[in-house]
């Protein structure tokens, strides 16, 4: 065999190249795509339990427009507490507590279509509006008109920068039909820096 023809021959057929590496690529690919799959299930999972488990009968607000009920809570062992019925009846409440820097605290309850309950901040922080209502599936600023889900609190329309901000959930729970809402989550609360 000739010096040119081992070379034609070296120059057609090169070594095998290891596979392992695009092996390896697509497994990462594999992991990470079933990674995100977990975290993104458990994030729905999540915004389902938002406000916890219903405490209250279904309803809906389709067709309807209803505004805030100023109500007077207790405080008693660290707890603010306003009765479960109240809020079940007249659908929104409410009410303000003063926090440790002197500052009154606009807060509000409502339940949910759904049935579950948010007790929480009554701020649109950006605009300062103190006042929301339930309008239809949404819960809305009465000052600059922005718009979230009733259920979960996720920006729908109006002003993004209020949009951003939605009221801040306070985990009320319900005990013996009285909502309580720790006294130190209100003393401690402060306007987000925008």
């Amino acid at each position: 065999m000739s010096k040119q023809t081992t070379s034609k021959k070296q120059q057609f057929t090169q070594p095998q190249k290891s596979k392992a590496p695009l092996i390896m690529v697509a497994v990462a690919i594999v992991v990470f795509a079933a990674v995100a799959m977990v975290m993104l299930k458990s994030g729905q999972e999540a915004q389902g339990e938002y406000f916890g488990e219903p405490v209250a009968a279904t309803r809906s607000y389709v067709g309807k427009f209803v505004s805030m009920t100023r109500v007077e809570p207790e405080i008693s062992g660290g707890k603010i507490q306003i009765p479960l019925s109240v809020v079940d009846e007249k659908n929104i409440v409410y009410f303000e507590i003063e926090n440790n820097e002197g500052v009154m605290v606009p807060l509000m309850a409502y339940i949910t279509p759904s049935g579950r309950l948010f007790a929480g901040s009554s701020m649109c922080e950006p605009c300062r509006g103190r006042t929301f209502s339930l309008a239809g599936e949404t819960l809305f600023c009465d000052t600059c008109r922005t718009t979230y889900t009733i259920e979960d609190h996720k920006f729908i329309s109006g002003a993004v920068a209020c949009g951003s901000y939605p009221p801040v959930n306070m985990n009320g729970v319900v005990e013996n039909g009285i909502i309580n809402i720790e006294l130190e989550e209100v003393l401690n609360w402060r306007i987000r820096t925008l």
